[in-house]
């Protein structure tokens, strides 16, 4: 159950150092241990969030219980060409989900998914990606998320 006085607000960029030690735990979490490479994709996001926040292509959500930030989340929209099941020219991708180790399995993700999701109908999205991690696989396939065909070349 999720505390009482938690609180879901939309990010800004005063709060991107949080959205970036998030960024950073989650991988941290996922067994990312290469210091080196968190360091400079913590440095390259920093940039990327600085320019992409104010124009509008990255939306975060911070939830905080009594005034700390506890977890987040995001989503990404980019210019995409339209498809047949989609004229928005726009393509959602879902990304930094991250809660606190001491705050999960308190519905709070739950609550910021759900925030970042109706954000996503009301803005008109036809529908909305995500990259899950084995932790998260459940909670995304109990709101509905299914696998896809998308496939992945790594290419160095």
């Amino acid at each position: 159950m999720p505390p009482k006085d938690f609180t879901i607000r939309e990010a800004t960029p005063a709060d991107i150092p949080e959205i970036l030690r998030q960024r950073r735990r989650m991988y941290e979490d996922m067994q990312y241990r290469d210091t080196a490479a968190l360091d400079k994709m913590t440095a390259l996001t920093a940039a990327y969030l600085a320019e992409h926040m104010p124009a509008g292509w990255f939306r975060a959500w911070l939830a905080s219980v009594e005034g700390r930030v506890v977890a987040g989340g995001a989503v990404v929209i980019t210019p995409w060409p339209a498809h047949a099941y989609d004229l928005e020219c726009r393509r959602a991708t879902i990304l930094n989900v991250y809660t606190d180790p001491e705050y999960r399995r308190r519905g709070i993700a739950r609550r910021l998914m759900r925030t970042i999701i109706d954000w996503c109908q009301r803005e008109g999205l036809a529908r909305v990606t995500l990259h899950a991690s084995d932790d998260g696989r459940h909670l995304y396939e109990s709101l509905g998320f299914e696998p896809s065909n998308e496939m992945r070349l790594k290419l160095g």
